[in-house]
């Protein structure tokens, strides 16, 4: 019931007990657009090492969703730091660098000023920290995190646990995506015994349905278009959520929920955001689609079975089907 390989590299780690040692100032970065494991891990990591006497903050460009800001220490995520601050850039659940959003205005962020650390769990992350905790068996990032404050010494507290287990709750699609494995009930059992709050995880992320958000839903569902080949197709104009008085991330869900026909071969939710991009999310349950490898092909990535990517300036228009359009 545990991982193929060690969750975390016994040779990073050391290094970053080492680290450590010489009391460094650290940023944790959340990647843009924020999900339940992203916070889930940046969080609980900030709080564990915060709890061992270390300077840490913890920061990511967009708000934390509505329906997420439950979560422990939501209250402690910033929006900006200043890098002269810090001598430590830590990147968490980050695919890729770029994710983060912050190295447009913070470029120092991917210098050499800075000691850079990476946790995750993406395929497509090219290990590019000094430290690194990469590892594509573990479900979520939160597993990592997990495993990693373990090997510190953290203690590990209710408010903690629940943050951990927010990450592995959502990546696996509450333990019914085909990523869970023993081990997600290994740890998940784990968190619970630790104090992890999963019927409040479970009732905020999956059980707590607003009336604009139904009718959002609604409209998206009105709109789905199934291709001939079989992908599922929809669009959403920034203004379809606006005139409900519902935001972008209200939309949080739909895609699995559309991806639930077994006549989909794969799901694409196409939507524009509030800073004139186009993001899409790309969802599959066929054993032989490999989402990722689309959404790699428009700057993108994520898992086989779940990806993304954003085309920035642009706009959605439609025809038969959406298409994205530059401005």
């Amino acid at each position: 019931m545990t991982h193929k390989t060690p969750l975390v590299d016994a040779e990073n780690l050391e290094k970053l007990k080492k680290y450590l040692g010489t009391n460094p100032k650290i940023i944790l970065l959340a990647h843009a657009n924020p999900d339940g494991d992203t916070l889930g891990a940046s969080l609980g990591l900030w709080e564990g090492l915060r709890s061992m006497g270390v300077t840490v903050d913890v920061a990511c460009i967009d708000a934390i969703p509505e329906y997420m800001r439950f979560i422990p220490f939501a209250e402690n995520m910033r929006s900006d730091f200043d890098t002269n601050d810090y001598d430590a850039v830590f990147f968490v659940d980050c695919g890729a660098k770029k994710m983060t959003r912050f190295q447009d205005t913070k470029p120092e962020i991917l210098s050499d000023k800075m000691v850079k650390l990476n946790l995750d769990h993406h395929p497509s992350n090219d290990l590019w920290g000094e430290m690194n905790f990469v590892n594509t068996e573990a479900a979520s990032s939160t597993q990592i995190a997990f495993e990693l404050l373990k090997q510190l010494g953290a203690n590990i507290t209710p408010q903690i646990a629940t943050c951990l287990m927010l990450g592995l709750y959502t990546d696996t699609g509450s333990f019914m995506h085909q990523n869970t494995t023993p081990a997600c009930y290994k740890d998940a059992g784990e968190l619970v015994k630790l104090g992890a709050n999963i019927s409040q995880i479970s009732k905020n992320i999956f059980r707590a349905n607003e009336y604009k958000m139904l009718k959002l839903w609604g409209k998206v569902l009105h709109n789905l278009y199934v291709t001939p080949d079989g992908a599922a197709i929809v669009g959403v104009n920034k203004k379809d959520y606006e005139n409900l008085g519902a935001k972008r991330e209200d939309l949080a869900g739909v895609i699995d929920y559309i991806n639930s026909m077994p006549e989909a071969k794969y799901s694409v939710l196409l939507s524009e955001d509030e800073k004139g991009n186009v993001k899409a999310s790309l969802r599959t349950r066929k054993p032989d689609v490999d989402v990722k490898a689309l959404a790699e092909k428009f700057g993108g990535g994520g898992h086989v079975k779940a990806a993304g990517f954003t085309i920035k300036d642009s706009k959605l228009e439609k025809e038969i089907k959406w298409k994205i359009v530059e401005k």
